[in-house]
C-alpha cells in the first residue's frame, strides 16, 4: 500500500500533470464522482481509509445514485473542465494507483459495489520493473495513516509529454515511409529501376516487335 504522498506523485507523472495541487484535485474529482455510484456504507468505508483533505469531499457526495461507465466519465469530464478522452485516461490512472492505496477491504467492497465494467477500472497494473514503492510502516494500514516522505516526491515528477513511439519524440518520424528517408521500392533496392539500370541489354530497344 503506498502513502498519500506517493498517490499523488504516481497521478502527477503518468497524467503529466505540474504538481501536487493539480494532482490532489485530480484524485478528489474521481473520488467525488465514484462516491455518487456507491451505497453510503461503502462510502464510509471509503473515506476512513482516506485523509481528511480527500475524505471530506468523498463524504459530501449524495450517494445511491444510477449510472453507467460513460457517465462516470462524463462527470469527471465536466467537473474537472477536461475534454471526455483526457477524463477517460485521468480516471483510470487514478483508479489503478487507488487499487495499490487502499486496504483490502475496503477495495473489496468498492468492486463489489460497482457494476461491470466500473469495477474493472480497479484492476491492478503490472509491477515496473526496477521501480519501488513506498510502504506504509508496520501497523499502518490504511491510506489515511501513512507518513509523507515519499521517494518520489511531486517536486522531482519529470513527466513524459510524449508515449515512446510518439512522432514528437521520434529524430525521423516516419522515416521508414517518407520518400526522402525510405529504403525504396523491391526494385529500387535491387538496382533494377531505369534510373540504376547499366547500357548493353540482351535486347536492345531497336529489336522489339
Amino acid at each position: 500500500m503506498m502513502t498519500h504522498d506517493e498517490l499523488l506523485s504516481h497521478v502527477a507523472e503518468h497524467a503529466g500533470l505540474p504538481g501536487r495541487q493539480e494532482a490532489e484535485r485530480t484524485v478528489r474529482a474521481v473520488l467525488e464522482v465514484l462516491g455518487e455510484r456507491l451505497s453510503w456504507p461503502v462510502v464510509q468505508a471509503l473515506a476512513e481509509d482516506l485523509p481528511d483533505s480527500l475524505a471530506a469531499g468523498v463524504r459530501g457526495v449524495a450517494p445511491h445514485q444510477d449510472f453507467n461507465l460513460a457517465e462516470l466519465h462524463a462527470r469527471v469530464a465536466d467537473r474537472m473542465g477536461l475534454p471526455l478522452g483526457v477524463a477517460v485516461e485521468h480516471t483510470g490512472l487514478v483508479c489503478q494507483f487507488l487499487t495499490e492505496a487502499l486496504s483490502p477491504g475496503t477495495l473489496h467492497r468498492v468492486r463489489e459495489a460497482l457494476p461491470e465494467p466500473m469495477s474493472a477500472l480497479f484492476t491492478p497494473r503490472e509491477p515496473v520493473e526496477g521501480f519501488e514503492y513506498v510502504r506504509l510502516k508496520p501497523g499502518h494500514h490504511t491510506l489515511a495513516e501513512g507518513r509523507p516522505g515519499s521517494q518520489h516526491p511531486v517536486s522531482e515528477v519529470r513527466p513524459e509529454r510524449a508515449q515512446s513511439h510518439s512522432v514528437v519524440r521520434a529524430d525521423n518520424p516516419h522515416g521508414d515511409t517518407k520518400l526522402s528517408s525510405a529504403a525504396g521500392l523491391t526494385q529500387e533496392r535491387e538496382e533494377e529501376t531505369l534510373a540504376s539500370g547499366h547500357p548493353g541489354s540482351d535486347r536492345p530497344v531497336n529489336d522489339w516487335k
